[in-house]
């Protein structure tokens, strides 16, 4: 597999350090971003990122608003816009693809509503020539600590070997490294999950609880995410990997967390619009709340706690009912 131009798909926080990343091992990195305004703001600093204390794009990365000049004559397609618009953006690449076979890493978190599908399946759905060819990106990987270079594990996750084991081979550096696994399903429900509970997280730290508290909401989460990815096919050696407990841990446990910080202002009383709007970046777990609490029903799964942060999250109940489903 021969690799010279590789794009990223979104100049959010972490599609921009991942961009800088490959730039830094050598490949002719694109970096495509729809916000005007953004791209505008990090042509103006020079290459700063205004989102990204001292961060530094350096002058390879050529940044792109032009869909066609990011995709034309790509040899590996990295995502990270948000996840409702994958389907989307599927769509309107198609053409420019062509008919071309080349891999393409989802770094991307969440679940398609209703239907369930994970990011890699749906962009084999919408792609079918890619079929095996789409890989699961998923860990503990606070973007702003990787711009600083401190060193991260994560799951490259899919069904092609020897793809796989090239990417690992060519992707895997310090401050990233790569660990791989065929349960792609089971590092992207993880990574779906985790979001979940870091809002329940971030809720209890709202209501002004304690470590020991949230201690007792990650035991009894990881069970019952344990008991959804197995009723997925997933398995339990996912459940409990780097982009299961591990990014559970990161995501539930930090100050930085989105999704935790999503969840306090929810447990402070406010409203998810409200909400949303203080945190201002996006969090992931408020989007897939929905899919993994209709994904509980639909499996009659015995879930207490995922499902009072979605009654909290949607029905706008208050906080305590998640100390209720603790048990507390």
């Amino acid at each position: 597999m021969r690799l010279n131009k590789i794009t990223v798909l979104g100049a959010g926080v972490w599609g921009s350090v991942i961009a800088r990343h490959i730039a830094g091992l050598g490949f002719n990195a694109v970096l495509w971003e729809y916000s005007r305004e953004l791209a505008e703001a990090i042509a103006k600093s020079g290459g700063a990122h205004p989102n990204i204390p001292d961060f530094k794009f350096p002058p390879e990365i050529k940044i792109t608003g032009s869909v066609e000049e990011a995709v034309k004559d790509t040899d590996l397609l990295v995502f990270v816009i948000s996840s409702k618009a994958v389907r989307g953006f599927c769509r309107q690449i198609k053409p420019l693809l062509a008919g071309r076979v080349i891999p393409v890493i989802s770094a991307s978190k969440g679940l398609e509503d209703k239907t369930f599908k994970t990011l890699c399946e749906i962009i084999e759905e919408e792609l079918p020539q890619l079929k095996d060819m789409a890989f699961a990106f998923s860990g503990p990987s606070f973007a702003l600590e990787v711009a600083r270079n401190l060193p991260t594990k994560i799951k490259l996750a899919g069904h092609n070997p020897e793809v796989l084991r090239e990417l690992k081979k060519t992707l895997s550096k310090a401050p990233i490294i790569l660990e791989t696994s065929s349960d792609r399903r089971g590092a992207e429900y993880g990574g779906a999950i985790k979001n979940v509970i870091a809002i329940g997280c971030g809720i209890l730290d709202g209501i002004g609880d304690g470590a020991n508290t949230k201690a007792a909401l990650l035991t009894a989460a990881m069970e019952e995410m344990n008991a959804i990815m197995l009723s997925q096919g997933c398995t339990t050696k996912s459940v409990y990997s780097i982009s299961g407990l591990g990014d559970a841990i990161l995501t539930g446990m930090s100050a930085i967390s989105r999704n935790r910080r999503l969840g306090e202002k929810l447990g402070q009383g406010k409203t998810l619009e409200d909400a949303k709007r203080e945190v201002g970046t996006i969090a992931e777990g408020a989007n897939s709340v929905q899919s993994v609490c209709d994904l509980i029903a639909q499996n009659g799964l015995d879930c207490p706690v995922i499902t009072a942060i979605w009654q909290i999250v949607v029905k706008e109940q208050k906080p305590r009912v998640l100390m209720q489903a603790l048990g507390f």
